[in-house]
């Protein structure tokens, strides 16, 4: 699997460096991303765009093919910032819609507390094939809150996260750390990232455990304990002019064995997506 993950990040690559061109035009450098966080005054970023994206969900039965499905899908980056608040999302570069409040903003060191949502909830409608889902209780996403940290040095970008349920959802904990390599050349960015995530028994229970009233002949009753997760990330993007933007993803998730054992999500044992498409920045 990690040939395969290799040979798509670098078919991503090679198809962005066949389309477009590099030119003298520098764009948004590290140095300015973290001035613009100094500013007093609000500020509002925005880049919508659409993206033709195929991928492969881990629980079974919610792709219409085994192998992954190909979807068009609207996309939503940037963020609303005013003093030490900000409203944000950030999806192709693992920052999902998140509220957050920064105690300490230095140049190179940053605290924020924050809420967001990690997980995406399903139920039994959520299946296009197979039976595998029917009779379970529906998963809801949650809201989750806590603590970040970022901190740049001159080999990237580090991130750690400590974050607990506030919604009585899961009712548990994760801890999460993100490295990033992010690199600004001309008009290229290009944005590669791994991360490591800590999910407690709570919350691996609720969304792969099978509770007693969920079992049947092909669906036994499973509760897992702690798991981890693993994420390989690659964004690229080239601004062709001052608002439109050619941009290609792909990331990869591995987890460990008690996910993968889960009857919901086996004998899927990850999960990908990859896709291409444009964005326009107001």
């Amino acid at each position: 699997m990690f040939k395969f993950l290799y040979a798509l990040f670098a078919c991503l690559l090679f198809s962005f460096s066949s389309l477009l061109y590099a030119t003298e035009q520098s764009i948004h450098d590290s140095e300015t991303i973290k001035t613009s966080l100094n500013e007093d005054d609000s500020y509002w970023e925005l880049d919508l765009g659409v993206s033709i994206e195929f991928s492969k969900h881990y629980i079974q039965g919610i792709n219409k093919h085994n192998n992954g499905d190909a979807n068009a899908l609207l996309l939503l980056s940037g963020g609303y910032y005013y003093k030490d608040f900000f409203l944000e999302v950030s999806p192709l570069i693992g920052r999902p819609f998140t509220i957050g409040y920064s105690l300490q903003r230095t140049k190179y060191f940053v605290v924020n507390l924050i809420s967001e949502s990690l997980f995406e909830g399903f139920d039994q409608s959520s299946q296009k094939q197979g039976e595998q889902l029917t009779g379970i209780n529906a998963r809801k996403s949650s809201l989750d809150a806590g603590i970040e940290v970022y901190y740049s040095h001159k080999y990237g970008e580090s991130r750690f996260r400590a974050l607990r349920d506030i919604s009585n959802t899961h009712n548990g904990y994760v801890i999460a750390f993100d490295y990033a390599y992010p690199l600004f050349k001309k008009r290229w960015t290009i944005w590669p990232s791994y991360g490591l995530s800590w999910l407690s028994g709570d919350v691996t229970d609720y969304y792969f455990g099978v509770n007693a009233n969920e079992t049947s002949i092909t669906r036994p009753q499973y509760k897992p304990d702690s798991a981890f997760t693993h994420k390989l990330n690659l964004y690229l993007a080239y601004q062709y002019n001052t608002h439109l933007s050619f941009i290609g993803y792909g990331d990869y998730i591995l987890f460990s064995h008690n996910i993968n054992n889960s009857p919901l999500v086996s004998p899927n044992k990850d999960s990908f997506r990859l896709g291409m498409g444009v964005m326009w920045s107001f």
